[in-house]
């Protein structure tokens, strides 16, 4: 069951940078490595807006228009900036974060959309290209690290060109993480010591015999298993009762406090040494009942991203956590019979914070009807070049997966200069 979650050695030693391959001009390419030995976010937390959020009612309101909706637009600490009036907390501390308003897809299929700003690559039958998270995790992670690099609340993901070891360990019920890594009642730490060290004996042997790193490897992954056991972070936990104050902060009232529970989940397994969490935030999926749907679903936005923010300020790690709050499309400005909005890939938000981001910005705008770029699109291999810049990778690179298979970190994507 470990081996989606763990490096094996092996694989650690293949998968190691082969070349560079440049922009066009050496300018853009110096600007490009400062930019990266510049960024300082050393972890990522994505809340995954599943389903579709609408920009018009959350991040790009379009006030007194056909399009724009019954919500207000309110002002936020940017001038000249405002968002929906369901999101008064973000809208205070605009100063701290950087709205991207004219990101645009090729895809309006769920599926198909979510690979797409997932992995910043088209779907393709042939390969399956990794999700973000993976790719920091091959990038970036510790073999003798306590905690797996890649975690997901409440996401399962299948097997990319990396393989399993770089796939997420999955958290289903943040109030018990890990609850397949609790002993039997019948076995206890002496007894699991020994059956490691006879683990560790046949492993070599085997290895041994059949000149194959695979037995060290195995020895490994049971050896760091056994360390993530004893993670207090995977120990079960009560935010109410652990942390009541701030529990109630991140909104623990506000539907279910499922959004609440997920954030404060973040940030311990941010300060754990975890190098990119992933929340999956569904519901927004509104092609009937918009309003009613939306205005409930950014409460629990404003509450959790907002106290999120802040809880990493306190203790002093925002400045290296790249915060990241998007879907894979946006809804249609067009009202539908419904009272819902469609799928609309053409022009939506997304919401950026922490190390690494210049913040206090609302980059490009959208047309007043909302229906099209206006100035400055950003396509999801841009963005993906973004984050990843942000996070300390080279986007220039030539990269080789555990496989041998030459792999671009995105697909042609740039970097957004203003973003970093």
């Amino acid at each position: 069951m470990f081996t989606s979650l763990f490096s094996r050695r092996s694989v650690l030693k293949s998968a190691t940078a082969a070349g560079i391959s440049f922009f066009n001009t050496s300018l853009w390419t110096a600007l490009l490595s400062a930019q990266t030995k510049a960024a300082g976010a050393k972890a990522c937390i994505l809340i995954f807006l599943e389903g579709g959020p609408s920009q018009i009612d959350t991040f790009d309101p379009k006030p007194s228009t056909p399009t724009g909706g019954p919500f207000e637009a309110i002002d936020t600490k940017l001038s000249g900036i405002q968002f929906s009036q369901h999101v008064p907390r973000l809208a205070a501390m605009a100063d701290q974060l950087a709205v991207v308003r004219t990101l645009s897809s090729e895809e309006k299929d769920h599926d198909r959309a979510q690979v797409l700003m997932l992995s910043g690559y088209q779907p393709n039958p042939r390969i399956q290209y990794p999700v973000f998270g993976s790719t920091v995790a091959w990038q970036q992670s510790d073999p003798a690290a306590d905690v797996p690099a890649f975690v997901s609340i409440g996401r399962r993901f299948g097997t990319s060109l990396l393989g399993p070891q770089f796939g997420p360990f999955v958290i289903e019920d943040v109030s018990n993480p890990a609850p397949n890594l609790a002993l039997p009642e019948d076995l206890t730490d002496a007894r699991l010591k020994r059956r490691l060290a006879a683990l560790e004996k046949f492993n070599t042997q085997f290895g041994q015999k059949f000149q194959t790193p695979l037995g060290t490897d195995l020895t490994e992954l049971a050896r760091r298993a056994d360390r993530m056991r004893h993670s207090e972070v995977f120990q079960p936990y009560d935010a109410a009762a652990s942390e009541p104050e701030l529990f109630e902060r991140y909104g623990s009232g506000i539907n279910d406090g499922y959004l609440a529970r997920a954030c404060l989940m973040a940030r311990r397994l941010v300060e754990s040494g975890v190098k990119f969490v992933e929340v999956n935030f569904g519901g927004w999926d509104t092609h009937d009942n918009n309003f009613n749907q939306v205005q409930d679903l950014s409460a629990s936005l404003d509450a959790g991203l907002a106290t999120l923010i802040e809880d990493l300020q306190e203790r002093g790690l925002l400045d290296q956590t790249l915060l990241c709050c998007v879907g894979e499309f946006g809804r249609t400005p067009k009202i539908n019979g419904d009272n819902g909005r469609d799928h609309f890939p053409n022009v939506f938000s997304a919401v950026l914070a922490g190390g690494g981001i210049k913040a206090g910005q609302a980059l490009g705008e959208s047309t007043e009807d909302g229906m099209e770029v206006k100035d400055r699109a950003v396509t999801i291999p841009d963005f993906h070049a973004t984050l990843f810049t942000a996070l300390g990778l080279d986007v220039t690179k030539d990269y080789f997966a555990p496989d041998g298979r030459l792999l671009k970190l995105t697909d042609g994507g740039k970097p957004v200069a203003e973003l970093i």
